[in-house]
């Protein structure tokens, strides 16, 4: 039987291999908020700032779509990771709870907590000094463990709800100290005029029993969670690169921070 056109176009069609289909690229969206002098968000625009561009990179190197989420609270993304409703963070701190639901991906040395005074309040220069003061801590604040055992050896501390709230009790005398995280409170003195010049940074420094990291999260929940090996070789070579020094270490001092 003599083979016509058509069935010659078939049986050459099942002879040739099969071209495999391009897989889908991966994107990750990266829940932020407003964070001044890491990544500002701007009511207007995207969102710009050394952190932006460590996780531009990041992605670069890793291989991935990186998409901003709106503008959105902290406590409102660790939900919406919980959830696996968005995909990463950056910035994070460790902890038991949310060692739970995301993998953390160490990418810088953190700084242990600082406690804050008033300009005209007397210094410290020990944790036992910490005794004789009304200490506030920030209620869900994820605290260095060393920190917090350290406080907790020598009295009891004042819970308050933000930060916010324990730089306007330290403003108006309502409490004496405020064990609070170096970069959050230098940016909310720098942004608040009626901060500028009211507070300093005890002497006294926290020692920790082992290095303390900043951490990348990435929600166990999302579809992208198997991202997690390429983000880490990425990371890798990033801190082998020095980009990390680069983009969060080598910019310039205020002289009014605290």
């Amino acid at each position: 039987m003599p083979l016509t056109r058509t069935t010659f176009a078939l049986l050459l069609g099942c002879l040739l291999p099969i071209q495999p289909q391009a897989a889908e690229p991966i994107e990750l969206e990266w829940c932020l908020d407003d964070f001044p002098n890491r990544h500002h968000y701007p009511e207007q625009g995207a969102p710009y700032g050394p952190t932006v561009d460590f996780m531009q990179e990041l992605a670069r190197r890793a291989g991935v779509q990186l998409r901003f989420s709106p503008n959105t609270p902290f406590a409102r993304c660790l939900r919406m990771m919980e959830q696996g409703k968005t995909d990463v963070m950056t910035s994070l701190n460790a902890s038991p709870e949310r060692e739970q639901y995301m993998h953390l991906l160490p990418y810088d040395h953190a700084r242990p907590e600082v406690v804050l005074l008033r300009q005209d309040s007397t210094d410290i220069w020990s944790v036992a000094e910490l005794s004789h003061l009304n200490l506030m801590v920030i209620r869900g604040y994820t605290y260095n463990a060393d920190v917090l055992n350290s406080v907790a050896r020598h009295q009891p501390t004042i819970e308050v709800d933000s930060l916010e709230a324990g730089l306007n009790m330290l403003l108006l005398n309502r409490a004496d100290a405020l064990l609070a995280p170096v970069q959050s409170s230098r940016n909310r003195i720098q942004s608040n005029p009626r901060y500028h010049g009211q507070f300093k940074t005890a002497s006294f420094s926290f020692q920790l029993s082992e290095p303390r990291f900043v951490h990348l999260g990435l929600s166990k929940a999302s579809p992208n969670a198997d991202a997690k090996a390429r983000l880490t070789e990425a990371i890798e070579t990033m801190v082998a690169d020095d980009l990390v020094h680069r983009y969060f270490h080598a910019l310039p001092a205020s002289p009014s921070t605290p």
